[in-house]
């Protein structure tokens, strides 16, 4: 599918090991993602001016947005933490996989009830013992799918009645029912991207029209999925490792894609754009970021 965008680069100093993550804060109108390997926390306006970045000393996969508490949620090695900024604060609220040494935090985002849903990945891709984890902040995590070797997404749609939920390794994204108690019905496969040009499906993101788009990690591109699974729309990428994307600007209608440049064959980074963040502006605009109620 040929493809009408032009992703723009708005980060030119800065190149993640392995960017993911993004979530936009129309409070503040700052795009928050992470860079999960060197442990940093991103910032930076729809512009990608006044940039900063916050080194957090251990890997950190994902971030929530908070509804009343400052600051932000997060997943991090093993744990879920609250951190704080300006200063610095790191405070665990919850651990995760106790039995599964060696795996860490992955994505994650809230429900439009404000539960946190964060996934694990198991960093050597070898073993199947990673689940999506449900967090409220009053009970203990519960790990509701899986097993898989990492979990990516999740992305619910504007009803919040829809979970998607991304098995990389098994190149599958699957939708699941959500009851307004946070329960799933039994996952059914969205997509599957059997196909080598596809790449691995990554994190992904739902419009306002309820479609998705899905970040295409080694396939260097973005797909817009409706809900039935049809292929609408496509964005080429620049880079070979696109890893999630969000809508964010002052009308959502921005779609910001990070990117990653971990494991890459010089070849495979002639540009050197590898691990930037990009946007693109769209007809169709996205969704404000739920916040985590805990």
């Amino acid at each position: 599918m040929a493809s009408r965008h032009i992703p723009q680069l708005i980060t030119p100093s800065t190149r993640a090991l392995l960017g993911e993550g993004p979530v936009w804060d129309e409070r503040s109108q700052l795009l928050f993602w992470v860079d999960i390997d060197r442990g940093e926390l991103h910032r930076c306006r729809a512009d990608g001016s006044r940039a900063s970045v916050v080194r957090i000393g251990e890997r950190i996969g994902c971030v929530a947005l908070r509804r009343e508490q400052p600051g932000l949620v997060a997943g991090l090695e093993r744990r879920v933490a609250s951190i704080t900024l300006e200063p610095l604060c790191v405070s665990t609220l919850a651990t995760l996989d106790p039995h599964a040494a060696g795996n860490r935090c992955n994505d994650g985002k809230c429900d439009p009830a404000g539960r946190f849903w964060v996934g694990t990945s198991d960093p050597s891709g070898t073993q199947a013992n990673a689940w999506l984890f449900r967090f409220d902040g009053k009970e203990r995590p519960q790990h509701l799918l899986g097993p898989c070797i990492c979990s990516n997404g999740p992305a619910f749609s504007p009803d919040g009645r829809m979970l998607y939920f991304v098995d990389s390794y098994a190149r599958a994204v699957y939708a699941c029912g959500l009851s307004p108690s946070g329960e799933l019905s039994e996952p059914r496969v969205f997509k599957s991207f059997d196909a080598p040009g596809w790449g691995y499906p990554d994190g992904l993101t739902c419009d306002a029209q309820g479609c998705l788009w899905i970040a295409h990690w080694g396939g260097g591109r973005v797909s817009r999925f409706d809900p039935e699974g049809e292929l609408l729309d496509a964005i080429h990428m620049p880079v070979l490792q696109p890893s999630s994307c969000t809508f964010g600007g002052e009308d959502l209608h921005r779609l910001f894609i990070t990117s990653a440049s971990v494991g890459l064959a010089p070849s495979d980074n002639a540009n050197g754009l590898a691990g930037a963040v990009f946007a693109v502006d769209l007809e169709i605009g996205g969704l404000a970021a739920a916040r985590f109620d805990g």
